[in-house]
């Protein structure tokens, strides 16, 4: 479908929906630096197959949005989930489901939190009900082991590479994207490699997605844990057990602390959502998304 540019809490976002106008609406929330691109065209039709009217969009910072120096207009999660009210307000859309990967998984526990009415269902996928509560983000706790050390190290040197050149920043995503998956399907790095040319080129301002780890950090509280305790929303987590940047425990924590959340577990995901899986996962979606109607 068309990009749509919608004006959304103060600021230019860019939508793209799928489906008939008319089906239940379903609106994905992508993760830190990610367009809203990284929700796959395939199993984008796959929800549309549910009859499902399906929004994507790019968060701020990112693809055609709106982009920021972030010293001078810092935001964080609450301001994101913000954003996600304004796509529906924008196109008109009271009630919706929604679900989000990784950050967009943070920023879903932010309209169950101060959105409710807004929130058929949830779906959190490969996140955690942790922020940064400071500068930057840790995403650890007492009882929960942040980013694998190893991998951790072996990213912030990738990530802070000197990129002039347009193949240093495509090589440079295809490389990190490799990093975070799991055994459970190959990685294609040819698919990669073309959604990443995709993304280089959409983007307003390249370097900006990197204000998304700075958001997390200035979030809070750092444990979203006693606000979950109180959210009434249906809910579905999904998580794989070889999650590099947040290990499995992050999700198991959230579907224990949500009232009767759901837990998918992705036996040897990382932090993907691999092909063999997605039919299962649409499944469970479609079945929390029961639960609400």
């Amino acid at each position: 479908m068309p990009e749509k540019m919608v004006r959304a809490n103060g600021i230019d976002i860019c939508t793209e929906s799928f489906g008939d106008a008319g089906d239940a609406p379903l609106l994905l929330v992508m993760g830190a630096s990610a367009q809203g691109i990284y929700w796959d065209d395939e199993f984008v039709q796959r929800l549309v197959a549910q009859r499902r009217r399906v929004i994507r969009y790019d968060n701020r910072d990112t693809g055609r949005s709106t982009c920021f120096d972030f010293g001078a207009a810092p935001y964080d999660l609450n301001d994101l989930a913000a954003d996600a009210v304004g796509v529906l307000d924008a196109l008109g859309i009271d009630r919706a489901d929604v679900a989000g990967a990784s950050m967009g998984g943070m920023i879903v526990q932010a309209l169950a939190i101060h959105h409710r009415p807004r929130i058929a269902s949830a779906t959190i996928i490969m996140s955690s009900p942790l922020s940064g509560g400071g500068e930057q983000p840790e995403l650890g706790a007492a009882d929960l082991l942040g980013p694998d050390p190893a991998w951790l190290e072996e990213t912030m040197a990738l990530q802070t590479r000197p990129l002039n050149t347009r193949e240093e920043k495509i090589a440079m995503r295809v490389e990190m994207f490799g990093r975070l998956a799991g055994s459970a399907s190959g990685f294609d790095r040819r698919r990669q490699r073309a959604l990443a040319e995709r993304e280089f080129e959409r983007a307003e301002h390249f370097e900006a997605m990197n204000n998304h780890a700075l958001a997390i950090g200035a979030s809070h509280p750092a444990d979203r844990r006693p606000l979950l305790r109180e959210v009434d929303v249906p809910t579905l987590v999904i998580h794989g057990t070889e999650d590099p940047i947040l290990p499995y425990p992050h999700g198991l924590a959230l579907a224990e602390t949500i009232p009767g959340a759901e837990l998918l577990t992705l036996d040897g995901a990382g932090h993907d959502l691999p092909e063999r899986y997605q039919d299962d996962i649409v499944a469970a979606m479609m079945k929390v998304s029961a639960r609400a109607a």
